[in-house]
């Protein structure tokens, strides 16, 4: 699924996180409701199970993805790469809770009730969202861009194989960050394209950041207006666009990306057969 982006100003969250953040926000005023009517108080446990919840699922996460993290193991402490498993994540959830009311029977209504409300807009939001992309299937962006040679490339050209589109900037930390792991990347992997798009900055500048950080890449491109921003709602950089053979989006990142958290994406692009290919900017 490509994960839809929520922006407010220059600020920008990724639907999970927004609809997780709406799924505690509604257990806890059950919670505060319910207290108030003459049930035990709950948000100390709801605390707790969200961090026994979020631990879980980046551990997780790495036992499953160890390989990308082994070179760099310290990595695994940060979790702005956005590497969660939701199913650990819930699966912590319910054995927590199960020993909660298991020890503590009076919790057992206000803790059910709390947890089924938070779960039911988080569930709910993401089968929404799901059916929503499902039904857009977001296709290779018809925009010709230019390369640091000045040459005209049509994204499009770029169908047939999965494609990694990866927005950045220069004076950019996350993207400067993340760049040399898309580069190793893009070095190791030619199933896949990865295009690199420059944005707001001309060709010189990008040319000179490459060399003095000791970087090349192939199909790296300059877009001085972010008319691909524009056209993909990116307000955030770097964002990073998943597109399967067929040239459809099938996730979006946003925010630096880790070898473990990149392997995950590409997952979804490379596993499976493709959509139904693009002609001419046109879903079939």
């Amino acid at each position: 699924m490509a994960a839809p982006v929520v922006s407010i100003g220059p600020l920008a969250w990724s639907l999970g996180t927004v609809l997780l953040v709406a799924g505690v926000f509604v257990a806890l005023a059950v919670a505060s409701f319910l207290h108030r009517r003459g049930q035990a108080r709950v948000e100390p446990a709801l605390w707790a199970l969200l961090v026994l919840s979020l631990l879980v699922a980046r551990i997780a996460f790495v036992v499953r993805w160890w390989p990308q993290y082994a070179a760099s193991p310290l990595s695994m402490l940060d979790p702005r790469d956005g590497g969660f498993s939701p199913l650990a994540g819930v699966v912590a959830l319910g054995l927590g809770v199960l020993g909660l009311i298991w020890r503590r029977p009076m919790l057992r209504l206000p803790l059910t009730a709390s947890l089924a409300g938070g779960l039911l807009v988080w569930g709910f939001g993401l089968l929404v969202a799901d059916r929503l992309d499902a039904a857009m299937h977001t296709p290779l962006p018809a925009l010709t861009l230019h390369d640091l040679d000045d040459r005209p490339l049509d994204l499009r050209a770029f169908a047939g194989k999965p494609v990694v589109v990866n927005l950045w900037a220069t004076w950019c930390p996350p993207c400067r960050r993340e760049l040399p792991v898309l580069i190793h990347a893009q070095q190791a992997d030619r199933q896949v394209h990865f295009v690199f798009v420059d944005q707001g900055e001309s060709a010189a500048e990008v040319r000179a950041y490459l060399a003095a950080s000791g970087l090349r890449a192939d199909h790296m491109l300059v877009d001085p207006s972010q008319s691909l921003a524009q056209q993909m709602n990116a307000r955030v950089f770097p964002t990073t666009l998943f597109f399967d053979a067929g040239g459809v989006l099938r996730s979006m990142h946003v925010g630096a990306l880790s070898p473990a958290t990149l392997a995950a994406e590409m997952r979804l692009i490379l596993s499976g057969a493709p959509s139904a290919p693009i002609h001419a900017g046109v879903t079939r």
